[in-house]
């Protein structure tokens, strides 16, 4: 019996320190929690592309982390917090938040991460730096777990506002990969610039990879320093560790690489210019002596090297000639690794007199050279012939005026009773003309200022398109001894709406 005794008072000793070593452990797993901050990466040895998540653990219950946008000037692509609940019993009530802050982004070069304050429970904690080491991805150091990557180029460094320039993606994908789902792409982020894509991209083998091409025109809006990208891309490949009954794999693994980014510098325009490149200007007329009411085309030619996409010629107004234009018709392609376009527009003059197209000066900013340079359109004098219709107007009208002149000389005289029975014919005449036809007039002039508009523009084409809108015009001017065909005049209208 007292052996028993001795027996269980060595018992309950040691549940006593086992009880003591727990509250001790429970203390310093508390006071652990309470102690501050760490942040932790997978892995502190990567290769360039690869996505790296910087994790940074708190504990306590308000957590204030710091605002990261980038990381040692590396833009961070992704950021989310997750919160969890932490709670110790047989110890009294306790309670406390674990928050973790996960950062994604891609180093493409050796760098440290700095050390982070951040505030727990009205304290300020700080984490420790990370350094990183980033390897080059080569044909050397090929893995399965870099099987492809993203590559940013720019044909330029330092532009200036107006001035477009070439960006390529290039994504590698090495040969025999097999890829069970369609690639994920999201192009860079370009803000900042103007953005158009040069062509459909290329695709070619290089060194044991199939390399695919994205290219595209920027122009910036204003200066100032920036940066471009990153891109990312997403493949997805079989999961070799996951095969259903017939030892055929039936799940994918989705694998994320990220570009480098582009640091581009705007610099300021000393000089206001209407464009910016290196063009050369064409100008001409199809012919500078035409018949009253025929149209006289002038086309414009702008090309060479640069962007003329958002450039336009402004309208010619000129006082009693009616003037048109077409749509500006602009080609952009890449050649060796430069932009270069080519701008073509026609303008329509058409007169009843002589007129003059007047000279223009157009300003170009040659980046290259850094002057402001000139392109002229020329001035053309334009000569309409006098046809013989008009000819035989002017002789009928000198004769009448001599007429007039001998019944002057001959002093013959109308009574007043006359001019006022007359005058009084003419009055209610107009009245009448006034009252019933001019509505329908306006509204004729209407359709047929709408017919002129959309016929100039295949001037061109055929003869009776030319004979029509010389009618047009000559009606447009009210010479009403001009017929006009009506039925044809709708078919031409609906074959061009």
């Amino acid at each position: 019996m007292i052996h028993f005794i001795k027996v269980h008072t060595k018992q309950k000793i040691t549940v006593k320190w086992l009880f003591f070593i727990l509250i001790l452990s429970a203390f310093g797993y508390a006071n652990d929690d309470k102690s501050g901050v760490k942040a932790i990466v997978s892995n502190t040895k990567i290769l360039a592309g690869n996505i790296v998540k910087l994790r940074i653990r708190a504990t306590g219950d308000k957590v204030v982390f710091p605002k990261i946008k980038i990381i040692e000037g590396v833009k961070v692509l992704r950021q989310e917090e997750r919160v969890t609940n932490i709670h110790t019993y047989n110890l009294g009530e306790f309670k406390k938040e674990r928050t973790i802050l996960i950062l994604t982004f891609a180093p493409q070069k050796d760098m440290t991460i700095p050390s982070y304050e951040v505030e727990i429970d009205g304290r300020i904690y700080a984490t420790k730096p990370i350094k990183l080491i980033v390897k080059n991805a080569n044909t050397s150091n090929i893995s399965s777990n870099h099987i492809f990557s993203l590559k940013l180029k720019s044909n330029k460094k330092s532009v200036v506002p107006g001035e477009s320039f070439l960006v390529t993606v290039y994504f590698f994908l090495q040969q025999g990969v097999i890829v069970s789902k369609k690639p994920q792409y999201n192009r860079p982020e370009f803000k900042g610039f103007f953005v158009e894509k040069a062509d459909k991209g290329k695709s070619y083998y290089k060194d044991n990879y199939q390399v695919t091409e994205l290219r595209y025109i920027l122009t910036p809006h204003s200066e100032g320093n920036y940066t471009l990208g990153p891109a990312l891309a997403k493949i997805g490949l079989q999961n070799k560790s996951k095969k259903d009954i017939f030892n055929k794999v039936f799940s994918t693994k989705w694998v994320q690489k990220v570009s480098n980014t582009l640091d581009i510098e705007v610099l300021p325009q000393t000089v206001e210019s209407g464009f910016v490149g290196k063009f050369s200007l064409t100008s001409k007329v199809d012919t500078q002596e035409v018949k009253a009411h025929k149209a006289v085309n002038l086309t414009v030619k702008i090309e060479g090297e640069g962007n003329l996409v958002n450039f336009d010629l402004p309208h010619y107004e000129l006082d009693g000639v009616t003037t048109y234009s077409d749509d500006a018709k602009i080609d952009t392609k890449v050649v060796d690794g430069k932009i270069y376009s080519s701008y073509s527009k026609k303008f329509v003059f058409i007169s009843e007199k002589n007129f003059i197209i007047p000279e223009r000066i157009l300003s170009m900013y040659d980046p290259e050279e850094g002057k402001l340079k000139e392109l002229k359109i020329k001035a053309f004098n334009i000569e309409i012939k006098k046809s013989k219709a008009t000819a035989m107007a002017v002789k009928t009208s000198k004769s009448i005026e001599g007429k007039v002149i001998t019944l002057e000389e001959n002093n013959e005289i109308i009574s007043k009773n006359q001019w006022i029975l007359v005058l009084s014919f003419i009055l209610g005449g107009l009245f009448f003309y006034l009252l019933r036809y001019l509505p329908k007039r306006k509204q004729k002039s209407s359709k047929e200022s709408e017919a002129l508009k959309i016929l100039y523009a295949h001037i061109s084409k055929d003869t009776e398109i030319e004979e029509m809108v010389r009618k047009l015009y000559a009606r447009k001017n009210g010479d009403t001894s001009v017929e006009i065909n009506k039925k044809r005049l709708k078919e031409l209208i609906e074959h061009f709406r």
